[in-house]
């Protein structure tokens, strides 16, 4: 059985042999890859210096140049602000005077309108009665003397004209007794 031995010993550090040869040449070839990784970051890291530091060397001078400029701006502007606020305020209390002097001034307008137009329609009620009365009495006048006429022009019986006379001068005397009240 020695012999048996001997061999499988034999086959086994063989085999081991050439797993540990296999091992090496994928542990050579896991270098090998590393190596060209390494080098590809190499560059793209020169690349990345060559045209992106540039960029934010030339963004770093150009904050540190106008930074002056932006703080003066921002001052300015929050003074700016400022005035703009107080000044809205005292715009806003103008407006409110102003609106009350409006108001009042309505108020005033409209009390004397409706004065003003009351006066006018007493004014024509007055005038309504004291020419409505003398007009409706020359109305009764003129409407005597149209019958006087009339019984006049007709041709009627000299008896019934003589009636007829008699009764629009009683009607007439009447009327003037209307007008005038001493009559």
């Amino acid at each position: 059985m020695a012999p048996n031995t001997e061999t499988l010993l034999t086959i086994f550090v063989a085999l081991t042999g050439f797993a540990v040869l296999m091992q090496a040449c994928v542990l050579f070839a896991i270098f090998l890859s590393l190596r060209k990784t390494a080098k590809s970051i190499a560059d793209a890291t020169e690349d990345f210096k060559v045209t992106i530091l540039p960029t934010v060397h030339s963004t770093r001078e150009l904050l540190e140049r106008i930074s002056p400029q932006v703080i003066t701006i921002s001052t300015a502007l929050s003074e700016l602000t400022t005035k703009i606020q107080k000044e809205s305020n005292g715009v806003s209390v103008s407006i409110s005077e102003i609106m009350e002097r409006v108001s009042r001034q309505t108020a005033r307008l409209d009390q004397m309108l409706t004065s003003g137009l009351n006066t006018v329609d007493q004014a024509s009620e007055v005038v309504e009665r004291a020419v409505a009365k003398p007009v409706r009495q020359v109305n009764g006048i003129m409407a005597a003397i149209r019958a006087v006429i009339e019984t006049y022009r007709k041709d009627v019986p000299s008896s019934y004209r003589a009636k007829s006379a008699s009764r629009a001068a009683y009607s007439t005397s009447n009327s003037a007794a209307d007008l005038d009240p001493q009559i």
